[in-house]
């Protein structure tokens, strides 16, 4: 669906800010999980969904889920995973008493507490929002469920969860969403493979690319809010479409489209209204957009 090339431009911003946002617990997850290519982020940047919290909970558990649920976080307070994290610091020259209490700071928000939901409740909301973007059986796939917080942004409290697909290949897509830890709501989410195919996006004038991000916007919307308006930001035969759409309750949704399909290849929420940042400006000669 969604298809990456290693490139550093507008859409590896998209994904470094979003990744600042969630905490430094998610930056770390990010940077530890195997699964996600270094280039990987940079034409992928993560989805931010709305939620409707008065949602009931979608009842699955470990015993009868339609996919596996794996509690990644655990393993970091293991040796192996302690030396992965260690080695990660040392590219920090960072001292071995700094490296211990950095350490530390990171299995500290890594670890759930007592007001957090479990690594199942949290892989439920992620699958259910998976479903609704994407439209994806997630019938023995593998969700990898790792719990994060960042202690300088208060309710920051998440569990990401990285869908994995049995017997992959480059060409598989993996699906991630993080959820926040106690009320279930919708943080971000995305899709990416390993095949690297640059897209050629044509006619990217073509008023079908804001009709197609307005039908996708809506199906994640809660009931009751509506779209009032949409307005092209980006338009790049490298990029694809990003599209922002203002709603009904005063918040905002921007998605970005790619490929021949149009395929939704980013969403992001805006609950306080549309801020400007997925607005293009060119690259500077420092390689800033």
């Amino acid at each position: 669906m969604i298809k990456m090339k290693t490139m550093i431009g507008k859409t590896w911003v998209f994904a470094a800010a979003a990744a600042i946002i969630i905490g430094s617990g998610s930056v770390m997850a990010y940077a530890l999980n195997g699964s996600i290519p270094e280039s990987g982020t940079a034409d992928t940047a993560p989805v931010t969904v709305a939620a409707d919290k008065s949602a009931q909970s979608p009842s699955v558990t470990a015993g009868n889920a339609e996919y596996t649920v794996v509690e990644l976080n655990r393993k970091y307070s293991e040796s192996d995973g302690k030396k992965l994290i260690y080695d990660k610091l040392k590219l920090n020259n960072l001292t071995d008493e700094q490296m211990e209490e950095k350490y530390n700071e990171i299995i500290a928000n890594m670890t759930p507490g007592e007001k957090d939901m479990t690594a199942v409740q949290a892989a439920a909301y992620a699958a259910d929002i998976v479903k609704k973007a994407y439209d994806v059986d997630l019938t023995g796939y593998t969700a990898e469920a790792s719990f994060s917080r960042n202690p300088a942004v208060p309710n920051s409290d998440n569990w990401g969860v990285f869908f994995r697909t049995p017997n992959e290949t480059d060409s598989s897509n993996r699906y991630y969403v993080s959820v926040d830890s106690v009320s279930g709501a919708m943080l971000d989410a995305g899709c990416f493979n390993l095949d690297y195919r640059v897209e050629n996006n044509k006619n990217i004038d073509d008023p079908a690319w804001v009709d197609t991000a307005v039908r996708d916007i809506e199906k994640l919307l809660p009931e009751g809010v509506s779209v009032t308006g949409s307005k092209v930001v980006v338009a790049a035969k490298e990029l694809g479409v990003s599209v922002v759409c203002e709603l009904s309750d005063g918040s905002a949704f921007a998605v970005r489209l790619t490929g021949e399909n149009k395929d939704a290849a980013a969403y992001q929420y805006f609950p306080d209204g549309y801020d400007g940042s997925w607005d293009y400006h060119k690259p500077t000669e420092n390689g800033v957009g």
